[in-house]
C-alpha cells in the first residue's frame, strides 16, 4: 500500500511538473520570443535551484531528529553547530533516512521526483542540443550544453544554500 501511495504522489507531481514545464517553455519561447533551447535551459536551471532548495528544507526541517547525510556538508555547519542532527553514522544514504519518515518520503516523492522531476527534462535538453548541432548551430549547442550543466549545478548549489538558511531560520522559531 505504501508503494502505491508513493507512486501516486510521484505520478500526480509528475503531471503537474510536465504541465508547468510546458507552460513556462511556452511563456519563455512563444510569448517572450526566446529561442526554444534558452527557454528550456531557464526551466531546467530554475528546477535545479528548486530541487536543491526543497531537498535541504525537507532534510533539515522534517528530519531534524534523524540521521542525515547533510550533517557532514559545509552548508549544514550552522545546523550541526546548533546540535540539529543526532550523532550517528553519516554514511547512511539519504534514501534510507527518508524511509523513516513517511511525510518526508511522500513530500520528496511528490515535490522532488514528481513536480520538479517532471518540470525539468534531460531528454528535451538532449534533443534540442542534438538539433542545434545537426543544424550547424554549434555555438548555440555549446551554450545550451555548457550553460545547462554548469548553471544547473550552480543553481542546485544556490538552492541548497538558500534552503539551509531558511531551514535555520524556521528551525529556530519552531
Amino acid at each position: 500500500m505504501k508503494l502505491f501511495v508513493i507512486m501516486l504522489a510521484v505520478g500526480l507531481g509528475g503531471a503537474m511538473g510536465a504541465v508547468t514545464r510546458n507552460l513556462l517553455g511556452t511563456l519563455f519561447h512563444v510569448v517572450m520570443g526566446l529561442p526554444e533551447y534558452v527557454a528550456i535551459m531557464i526551466v531546467n536551471i530554475a528546477g535545479s535551484f528548486l530541487i536543491g532548495f526543497v531537498f535541504f528544507c525537507l532534510e533539515g526541517l522534517l528530519k531534524k531528529d534523524m540521521e542525515s547525510r547533510l550533517q557532514k556538508t559545509p552548508l549544514a555547519r550552522p545546523l550541526v553547530d546548533e546540535g540539529w542532527w543526532p550523532s550517528s553514522d553519516p554514511t547512511r544514504p539519504v534514501v534510507s533516512d527518508f524511509k523513516k519518515d513517511l511525510r518526508a518520503e511522500l513530500l520528496a516523492a511528490f515535490i522532488i521526483t514528481g513536480i520538479l522531476g517532471g518540470m525539468t527534462t534531460f531528454s528535451l535538453f538532449s534533443l534540442l542540443s542534438l538539433n542545434l548541432a545537426q543544424s550547424g548551430n554549434h555555438v548555440a549547442m555549446l551554450i545550451n550544453a555548457a550553460g545547462t550543466v554548469l548553471l544547473g549545478w550552480l543553481a542546485a548549489y544556490l538552492g541548497l544554500i538558500c534552503g539551509s538558511r531558511l531551514t535555520l531560520r524556521l528551525g529556530r522559531s519552531l
